[in-house]
């Protein structure tokens, strides 16, 4: 699963919120194992974010909203003696979304929503 800037909000320190298609395996398998890994890659540094489904999904619409609880978070740099290392292309994501567009209201919608 790509995830869009949009789809995650990071709620606190230990809590990361993530808006995904209702119909995806992606969902019926964080559902399923209740567990998730979210990757950051950026040229000088990779981010491995480690999570555990803290609630049932919250489903609105054709989303469907997970809290995850961080567990742990590990970060991967070029060591001394891989000086200069870096990723140079990968992933893209395209195109930008619309902030506008009523996919990206909805999702930021679900994201803040808080549960009662």
């Amino acid at each position: 699963m790509l995830c869009s800037y949009l789809e995650l909000l990071a709620v606190d320190a230990s809590t990361i919120r993530m808006a995904i298609a209702a119909r995806s395996s992606a969902r019926r398998n964080l559902e399923a194992r209740g567990v998730a890994t979210l990757i950051l890659a950026e040229p000088d540094v990779t981010m491995y974010i480690k999570g555990r489904a803290a609630t049932p999904p919250l489903a609105i619409g054709e989303l469907a909203r997970f809290d995850l609880a961080v567990e742990d978070v590990l970060e991967d740099a070029a060591a001394a003696y891989e000086a200069g290392a870096r990723i140079t292309s990968g992933l893209s994501y395209a195109p930008v979304p619309a902030l506008d567009s009523d996919w990206a209201r909805a999702t930021l919608a679900l994201l803040r929503l808080e549960r009662v």
